[in-house]
């Protein structure tokens, strides 16, 4: 998917995928999502991918919500939370060095 926002490209296929950020349920569900979380080259953190009318994809059509796909923008810190709730310790050493720090 690629899309651009505030004169930015959002690419999945230049950046670097960190993690899936999905969910297991079914297609049907209102809440289903399929994402992941991805790093540019320059660093900008996003989520792409698609999901129902109540997943963080959705938007209001006037009569109520409907599923969708998009891109979302991240900050170091949000991204940084993202991975923290879907990837393993490695990954989110690796992706996120500078950011971390032992207990």
């Amino acid at each position: 998917m690629r899309r651009i926002k505030d004169g930015k490209i959002y690419d999945t296929d230049t950046a670097t995928r960190i993690c899936g950020t999905g969910n297991s349920l079914s297609t049907t569900d209102f809440g289903f999502e399929d994402s992941g979380l991805y790093v540019t080259k320059r660093g900008g953190y996003f989520i792409s991918g698609r999901g129902g009318a109540s997943s963080r994809f959705a938007f209001s059509d006037g009569d109520g919500y409907v599923g969708s796909s998009g891109v979302i923008v991240l900050s170091a810190s949000e991204a940084l939370a993202e991975a923290e709730y879907h990837a393993d310790a490695d990954i989110i050493e690796l992706q996120f060095p500078g950011m971390l720090e032992e207990a």
